[in-house]
């Protein structure tokens, strides 16, 4: 039986909890809540720590003041925290925030936007976005707009183009997987950017291909087709669609293969 109190707030496993744990009065702002393993929540989760064990499923938004902590869970819409934000093998339906950010093996139908933000393993159909810091490792997402350090290992964009401020740091060379097939010089079959492909323009470093893209009507129709593929995919806040089925489904109408990270192989 859940357990929702004044001090805390928790939903025990295996349980389904029929509505929101939202606070109601002053004294439930500082609660912490947690779903315990494969419990429902069929509501929005709000405290001021938010944990959800492995198989835990919240239908709604998960806001906390303090961090959100999601191991093996699945969010259906929004995760949003001034302070931390950790989530590993999550599945999250929107856009994650927070202050300092790290996802490792998630898919999440939505941009990221933090201070510092690290990825591993993760597939963000949105823009990754970061004040401070940024690391992209085996991740693939839309693009990224970096403020600070940004390290890229293993990173794969959907589009050609990223803004990285800052100090970037190309452990390998970044993969574009949404162009099909350029004339461009590669070694694995995507069109790569690196530290040769920094451009800087009105005070903005971009890291782009377009100075080595030969067919530009191509790439200009190629770039409408995933951004209206891709936002329709982020924008849909109904959260009917699975964030691993939506990711899978934009990846395949755009044709891109190779450069699936592990959190959606086969």
């Amino acid at each position: 039986m859940a357990d929702i109190e004044d001090t805390r707030a928790v939903v025990d496993a295996d349980e389904t909890f029929d509505g929101a744990i939202m606070p109601s009065e002053q004294a439930e702002l500082g609660r912490p809540v947690r779903v315990r393993e494969r419990a429902t929540v069929r509501g929005s989760v709000y405290g001021q720590s938010v944990e959800a064990d492995p198989d835990a499923h919240i239908e709604a938004s998960v806001m906390a003041s303090d961090s959100v902590e999601l191991t093996g869970s699945r969010v259906a819409a929004e995760v949003g925290c001034p302070g931390r934000v950790v989530a590993e093998g999550a599945h999250i339906g929107g856009t994650v925030t927070g202050k300092r950010v790290r996802l490792v093996d998630c898919i999440v139908r939505g941009n990221v936007v933090g201070a510092e933000v690290i990825l591993e393993n993760c597939v963000v159909l949105g823009i990754v976005t970061a004040d401070r810091s940024l690391t992209v490792e085996d991740s693939l997402c839309y693009t990224v707009r970096s403020q600070g350090d940004t390290s890229f290992d293993g990173a794969t964009l959907v589009l050609p183009q990223a803004i990285v401020n800052g100090s970037p740091t190309f452990h390998s060379p970044v993969s574009v997987a949404g162009l099909g097939e350029l004339d461009v010089p590669t070694d694995d079959g995507l069109p790569q950017m690196d530290e040769d492909d920094l451009y800087e323009r009105n005070e903005t470093t971009y890291l782009t291909l377009a100075p080595r893209i030969l067919d530009l009507e191509q790439v200009t129709d190629r770039l409408e087709a995933l951004e209206s593929a891709v936002m329709d995919a982020v924008d849909d806040t109904s959260g009917e669609s699975d964030p691993e089925a939506a990711a899978g489904a934009v990846l395949d109408s755009l044709e891109v293969e190779g450069a699936r990270p592990d959190v959606l192989a086969d």
